[in-house]
């Protein structure tokens, strides 16, 4: 009985050290990409906030993920300005509420969608580009407003995910 157990148990911490592998490699790939970023933490946790991050493998993945957190946390935005602009409040404004709103529009619609397939069909470099006028578009919407827009916060996030996602494609 005791040759059964210890048996029972090797086979158990063999099946367990395989199954525990793959996710320090995914932590390991992680961490490596996003250590070249310029912002390590933040591309780091907003990675590991995506549950399909777990299956990703190769950085091409890692791109495609932030560039869906992007486009999730451009939505923010995009929906406060729309509500701004439909309140029509404050009419000295309203101009550089419709820029911005263009322009996470952009991001959303077209910036996005064809970075995720450049990095599906290994063109890199386009996804580079869409990242870097993603991240300019937001910084001259805050600009617009001298630097206190109504969406200061989400503009400052948005500005650091379109910088990390640039800074995943550069490296590739």
């Amino acid at each position: 009985m005791k040759h059964f157990s210890l048996n029972t148990l090797l086979c158990t911490i063999v099946v367990a050290s395989i199954a525990i592998a793959p996710c320090e490699s995914d932590d390991k790939l992680i961490t490596q990409t996003c250590s070249k970023t310029p912002y390590p933490s933040q591309c780091f946790g907003y990675i590991k906030a995506v549950y399909d991050s777990k299956d990703v493998r190769d950085v091409p993945g890692l791109g495609i993920i932030m560039a869906e957190v992007l486009k999730l946390k451009a939505q923010d935005p995009k929906d406060i300005l729309f509500v701004l602009l439909g309140v029509g409040k404050r009419p000295d404004i309203q101009a550089q509420l419709k820029t911005c709103l263009e322009s996470y529009s952009f991001i959303i619609n077209t910036a996005i969608p064809a970075a995720i397939d450049s990095f599906k069909i290994g063109k890199p470099r386009l996804a580079e580009d869409y990242a870097n006028t993603a991240a300019l578009v937001v910084s001259k919407c805050e600009k617009s407003f001298n630097g206190k827009s109504p969406i200061t916060k989400e503009n400052n996030i948005t500005h650091e995910i379109a910088r990390i996602l640039g800074a995943i494609a550069k490296q590739l």
